[in-house]
């Protein structure tokens, strides 16, 4: 996943399975990856499908019919049928899915209750020495041929990480809609909508031999598949033996649909060719481009979810660029290529996430490395957003005591708006990316470019997706030393710089292809204050700097920022100014408890580090090898 910052200053593990959950004869999603890859991406398709291997079980599936007829209302009508269904049926609802944060899907489910036949079955919540398990309804106390659960689902959310349902469309990740049954997670599932008049249906889920219906190998398989509904744009283009479908919701004036496709047609071949692997012949890109506040990308196993404001689409297609790049590596690496630490998902209470620096952070890294290769992004472009990238991680004290691997392990405490503040945390997304540079420069050079970073992600889709198996640290460890046993260097880069918080060498490794880092130091504006949002809240200010102009106008801390020059606020007040020069006036419309307030002011001064990366003029011909693989992806 990734996310804009009009959404959060910055944007999705060893498992704690619980036994009730996952029993033993649970297939985990690695071992299921190898029958989904190999049983169903190339063997059980009838045209452009990814129908995953039968599952083991001979028990019938699990259905739910979902009727979206009343979008106005917000809400989903869900039957659920669960044939021979046993005494006290645990059915249980997830508390989070792919956004690494826990968010009680629970509290949007009303009017739940059940029946068997003509006869109504009780719904109880269960508890454990008192405590409530509010995800958790036991259905029933009796065996049931047909046990069926009706429930509701308040949907007003926004894509790509929320669920909706309005008068316009409707989006569905499905774990925010639907409960599974913890004892019988690998069940098959199938699927049935009643639309509204003059909708149709995109969705990554395949169709049943059943007219109407779609199906999945099991719940998780569902979780991973979003589905679109409503009136939609939908293109489609062919590729290496894939179709890649690209559905778009958003008024077709707001973008150039062949521009769009042109973009995503040498994304999807850069990354491909560098993988040298196309693991399913169907892949679905679904777009949103709303006029007011969005931003960021899920990835899935079979297609992406991207959100992209429309005001930043007409003048910057590169953010779609960006995003798409980013999701589509996702392909590979955290969909297959997959850490250990993610597996079994606990839906209740969340993962391990100490490898995202990897999972998320490297493949920013390839988005940003396949669209140089691709011919997207200039070299100075590419050195100006890299340092970008580096200024973003030194101006965060808090890179000298949270490190890459702890920052994962923190993700949890992103819905919490103070967690962003400089002084707490810095990204995985963004120091994962620079070590995935430097990582790259430090095996090249080790090796005389004979061997580099590209190496070791088609090592591990190689070794391990294509085996359903998972990866672990050593894994990853033992695949470089083999690969580059040269690169001396690796023990100590991964305690320095990914396990700890030493400061990162950056000229060392730049200058392993020729390049160095600058600092210089220019005045620049001050805004005066902090102002952060949590994942579904309002902008809010949560601190102001003494004696700022900011402060003299009278803003205070708790203060919710509505709009910044007449405008609604669509960005973070300090991204959105910080191209802005010293003694410019902003002008603030606020909320305070229950009045709305008018506040003005001018931006203050300050001095501020600014990094500049360069092609130096004496680079060295093995330094010239060296960048020359990099970005164009070649090795000796």
């Amino acid at each position: 996943m990734r996310r804009f910052a009009s959404a959060e200053p910055y944007g999705a593990s060893t498992a704690r399975p619980s036994t009730v959950l996952f029993p033993p004869v649970k297939l985990t999603h690695c071992l299921l990856l190898l029958l989904s890859t190999f049983g169903g991406s190339f063997k059980l398709w009838a045209g452009p499908r990814n129908r995953p291997a039968e599952p083991s079980s001979e028990a019938q599936p699990v259905r739910y019919e979902l009727d979206l007829r009343e979008p106005a209302s917000h809400l989903v009508k869900v039957v659920m049928t669960v044939p021979e269904a046993r005494p006290e049926t645990e059915i249980q609802f997830p508390a989070w899915n792919g956004l690494y944060q826990i968010r009680d899907f629970i509290r949007n489910v009303q009017d739940l209750r059940a029946e068997c036949g003509d006869r109504q079955a009780m719904v109880r919540v269960p508890s454990a020495a008192g405590d409530p398990d509010l995800n958790t309804r036991r259905v029933g106390s009796d065996p049931c041929p047909a046990l069926r659960v009706h429930y509701s689902v308040y949907l007003n959310g926004e894509p790509p990480f929320g669920s909706a349902l309005d008068q316009e469309h409707g989006f569905f990740n499905f774990a925010m809609l639907l409960f599974y049954l913890p004892r019988e997670r690998n069940r098959a599932v199938r699927v049935k909508f009643n639309l509204p008049a003059g909708w149709k249906l995109a969705t990554l889920l395949d169709e049943a031999q059943t007219p109407g219906e779609y199906e999945a190998a099991n719940y998780d398989a569902l979780a991973d598949s979003p589905t679109e509904a409503g009136q939609f744009q939908e293109y489609s283009y062919p590729q290496g033996g894939a179709t890649y479908r690209v559905i778009v919701h958003a008024d077709p004036s707001d973008y150039s649909a062949d521009r769009l496709l042109k973009s995503l047609e040498r994304i999807t071949a850069a990354e491909t060719a560098l993988m040298r692997d196309v693991p399913l012949s169907r892949y679905t890109f679904i777009f949103h481009f709303p006029r007011g506040t969005a931003g960021g990308g899920m990835e899935h196993k079979y297609g992406t979810a991207i959100s992209v404001r429309a005001g930043q689409l007409r003048t910057h297609l590169e953010s779609v660029e960006g995003l798409a790049a980013h999701e589509f590596f996702h392909l590979w690496n955290v969909k297959r290529i997959r850490p250990q630490g993610l597996e079994p998902v606990d839906y209740l209470r969340g993962n391990d996430t100490s490898d995202l620096w990897f999972s998320e952070g490297v493949t920013s890294t390839y988005g940003e490395l396949s669209l140089v290769r691709a011919g997207m992004k200039s070299r100075p472009e590419f050195y100006a957003g890299l340092a970008e990238e580096i200024k973003a991680l030194q101006s965060r004290p808090a890179h000298k005591f949270q490190s890459a691997a702890q920052s994962g392990r923190e993700a949890w405490l992103e819905k919490y708006p103070d967690y962003f503040r400089p002084e707490r945390s810095i990204s995985y997304y963004n120091k994962g990316e620079l070590l995935g540079y430097l990582l790259d420069l430090g095996i090249r050079h080790a090796t005389r470019n004979r061997r580099s970073l590209d190496d070791v992600m088609r090592t591990l889709n190689e070794e391990f997706a294509r085996h359903g198996r998972c990866f672990t640290d050593a894994d990853l460890g033992t695949i470089i030393a083999s690969l580059a046993p040269e690169f001396t260097a690796r023990r100590e880069f991964f305690q320095s710089y990914i396990d700890g918080t030493a400061e990162p060498d950056y000229n060392g490794y730049l200058g392993y292809a020729g390049l160095r880092l600058s600092e210089i130091v220019q005045e620049t504006a001050a805004l005066g204050f902090v102002a952060l949002r949590s994942f579904e809240g309002p902008v809010r200010v949560e601190s102001v700097e003494p004696d700022s102009a900011a402060e003299r106008a009278g803003l205070k801390p708790g203060d919710v920022i509505l709009e910044m020059n007449g405008r609604p606020l669509e960005d973070l007040p300090q991204d959105d100014l910080n191209r802005e020069k010293p003694g410019k006036e902003v002008k603030l419309k606020l909320r305070r408890r229950r009045e709305s307030l008018d506040l003005k002011f001018r931006l203050g001064r300050r001095d501020e580090t600014v990094y500049r990366v360069e092609e130096t003029a004496n680079a060295t011909a093995e330094e010239l090898a060296v960048r020359e693989g990099w970005l164009t992806g070649r090795t000796e």
